[in-house]
């Protein structure tokens, strides 16, 4: 998990009803489509830096800002959600060892995402929206998941014809991961500020003598401007203050995974010591985050019919392949549990299903609206 600010927001209650901000999610369902890491990491990544530019708007072009009022206005309504796949690649965040990669040195080669975009966020606005109908026809053009095709097959092949493959490093925290077909990605650009839900809150007894009232430590800000989740205080003793939960976050995004499988009537749990979502003992949801002055990106990566052999080829996470689990392996213990009663279709329609359920589930534990679109031209409409 890669942290880029830690700091505390101190909000005091003092309303009777609950006070939620009317969050709106903008949900790119890219789903049945292999869209390439690079792109799908400069997509997301220009979300991200846009929306922290946002920010620190007086210390932008205000004419520039103008000639994208379009885009202006979708970054200050929506946070942003893609759901895709990728064709098979691997990654390598912040702690990554070079020895996670299992492949021959002869078959890849290291190129470093981490630092796209880093600088001139104006000039990155203004060339990416320059390109933006290009990149619609990257995403038009891109394969087709087809759940019949061996795809390990022709990667091995490939590789084996002594032909080099990138292996990505991000600007994530965590170790390698594989990215590939029969595995669903959902990328968050989210103002996680703007939940209820990531805050908690910490009660402080006035009348004892060691209470410090400053603003060194906290940063007090107006109700208007953040969440408050409140009602009246009884006890006019008692101040209440509401920070940012970095773990309540990191849980929310694991709630959503485990409710996305419930709808499959699929239990899962997770563990105190490992960040992700796990059927029994292996892990089925991967979870992934860099937050930068609260505005986050990467996010989940959901197995439904991943090849588990493309997972020899590192250690992902720093766990063996045989620690991962897929839908389709979950679908044939429970097959065989019930004496061949099928829990899950593993065809074309649960790719429909899964997305859908990843949807309701974010709606339902962040607590928005959501908005569809297959078309990344809707950035700017």
């Amino acid at each position: 998990m890669y942290i880029g600010i830690a700091s505390r927001i101190n909000i005091k209650k003092c309303k009777k009803q609950r006070t939620y901000l009317n969050n709106e999610i903008f949900i790119f369902d890219f789903s049945k489509k292999l869209i390439n890491y690079n792109l799908a990491f400069e997509l997301q990544n220009f979300l991200h830096q846009s929306k922290i530019m946002l920010q620190h708007e007086n210390s932008l072009n205000a004419f520039e800002l103008d000639k994208f009022k379009n885009f202006k206005n979708k970054l200050e309504k929506y946070d942003f959600c893609f759901i895709l796949q990728h064709p098979p690649c691997y990654t390598l965040g912040s702690s990554a060892n070079p020895k996670d990669i299992l492949l021959n040195e002869a078959n890849y080669y290291i190129e470093d995402l981490g630092n796209i975009y880093k600088n001139s966020y104006l000039y990155t606005i203004q060339n990416f929206i320059n390109k933006y109908k290009n990149i619609k026809d990257e995403i038009d053009k891109s394969e087709n998941y087809d759940e019949k095709k061996n795809y390990f097959q022709s990667f091995e092949k490939y590789i084996n014809d002594q032909n080099k493959i990138p292996i990505y490093r991000i600007n994530r925290g965590g170790k390698a991961t594989f990215h590939g077909p029969g595995q669903l990605v959902l990328y968050f650009i989210f103002n996680l500020k703007n939940y209820p839900s990531n805050y908690a809150e910490r009660y402080i007894n006035l009348d004892k003598e060691n209470y410090n009232n400053s603003d060194k430590k906290y940063a007090t800000h107006n109700n208007n401007d953040y969440p408050s989740i409140t009602e009246i205080n009884p006890n006019p003793s008692v101040h209440v203050e509401h920070l940012f939960d970095l773990h309540k976050t990191i849980m929310n995004f694991q709630k959503v995974g485990m409710d996305i499988m419930n709808k499959f009537s699929i239990k899962t749990h997770i563990k105190d010591d490992s960040i992700g979502v796990f059927y029994n003992e292996k892990k089925l949801i991967s979870i992934g985050l860099k937050i930068r002055k609260y505005i986050s990106m990467h996010g989940m990566s959901l197995n439904f019919n991943v090849n588990k052999n493309f997972l020899k080829y590192l250690l992902s996470c720093g766990m063996d392949h045989s620690n991962y689990i897929s839908l389709q392996e979950i679908d044939k213990i429970i097959k065989k549990r019930n004496i061949g009663k099928s829990q899950i279709a593993i065809h074309n329609s649960l790719l429909n299903e899964l997305t859908a359920n990843c949807i309701q589930s974010l709606k339902k534990n962040f607590n928005a609206k959501v908005k569809i679109t297959n078309n990344i031209e809707d950035i700017f409409a």
